[in-house]
């Protein structure tokens, strides 16, 4: 029987150095860490958040607007939203099915359909997505990019990025000291391409059971999506696990093999987009 891919596994390129996030916040869990850091990653460069400067910044206003990365769903049920025309939650359960999610909290109706918009996603029918990397970070990203956040950090302005976000100076204190920390790795947090060691055949399929991936995850699975995709995530899969064992081989074969042409980080990489 042939192995369905998952998901979610596997899918980003762009990433920023887990260990410098648990610096940041120290709190976070090995995996947890991994995945936060691959959803900021891609946050971060597709909204132009690569300066260490702008990307210490974010980690540490996102840090304190999610509890230190502990949550991505508001903490509160939602209930003070019910009704609110100018959030467009004008259905009956509109308060609860749209409270804050993302790491800088998505609120109301409208605000869903906008993130929807933006970033080709149904989250409008599955709000949970946005509780989840790397919709969570995304969404973040696209309201950090409408609000001209990066302006704030090219002048060095963290108080007035705090305004900006919060409305005022709530929580500067716990903001300023994940600053400080965030500033202490901030090289670590700008967005790398951890695929730029593939070769240009084993990116393109990685790309290409990532994109399938993707359209699955945020269409809320593979039973809901056209088959066509589960066949050509299916058959990158394959062609991966082909490569990854090949990769093996040669590298158990010859002298001093895994030291040669990155086959060690590839390896890994593959490893990870095709082991479930």
């Amino acid at each position: 029987m042939t192995a369905t891919p998952a998901a979610s596994r596997g899918s980003s390129t762009w990433t920023i150095d887990a260990d410098a996030l648990q610096h940041v916040c120290p709190n976070l869990g090995d995996e947890a860490a991994r995945a936060i850091a691959d959803g900021l990653g891609e946050a971060f460069a597709r909204f132009d958040i690569t300066t260490p400067r702008r990307a210490a910044m974010a980690v540490a206003q996102w840090a304190h607007e999610s509890d230190h990365f502990k949550t991505a769903t508001e903490y509160a049920s939602g209930d003070g939203y019910e009704g609110r025309a100018d959030l467009g939650n004008t259905r009956p359960g509109d308060g609860r099915r749209f409270k804050g999610r993302g790491r800088i909290q998505i609120t109301g109706r409208v605000n869903y359909e906008q993130i929807a918009k933006a970033l080709d996603i149904d989250c409008v029918s599955n709000p949970d997505l946005l509780a989840q990397p790397p919709y969570s970070e995304l969404a973040s990203g696209q309201w950090w990019h409408l609000h001209d956040c990066n302006r704030f950090c090219d002048h060095d302005d963290f108080v007035g990025l705090t305004e900006r976000i919060n409305g005022g100076r709530r929580g500067l204190s716990d903001r300023e000291q994940l600053y400080t920390r965030a500033k202490q790795v901030q090289e670590r947090l700008v967005p790398v391409d951890r695929w730029n060691v593939l070769r240009d055949d084993e990116r393109e399929h990685m790309e290409m059971l990532a994109k399938e991936r993707r359209i699955a995850k945020r269409n809320g699975g593979w039973d809901k999506v056209d088959p066509s995709h589960l066949r050509a995530a299916s058959e990158a899969k394959h062609w991966l696990i082909d490569r990854h064992n090949e990769l093996r081989r040669k590298a158990t074969e010859e002298p001093r093999g895994w030291d040669k042409w990155n086959r060690r980080v590839r390896y890994e990489l593959l490893t990870n987009a095709t082991d479930d």
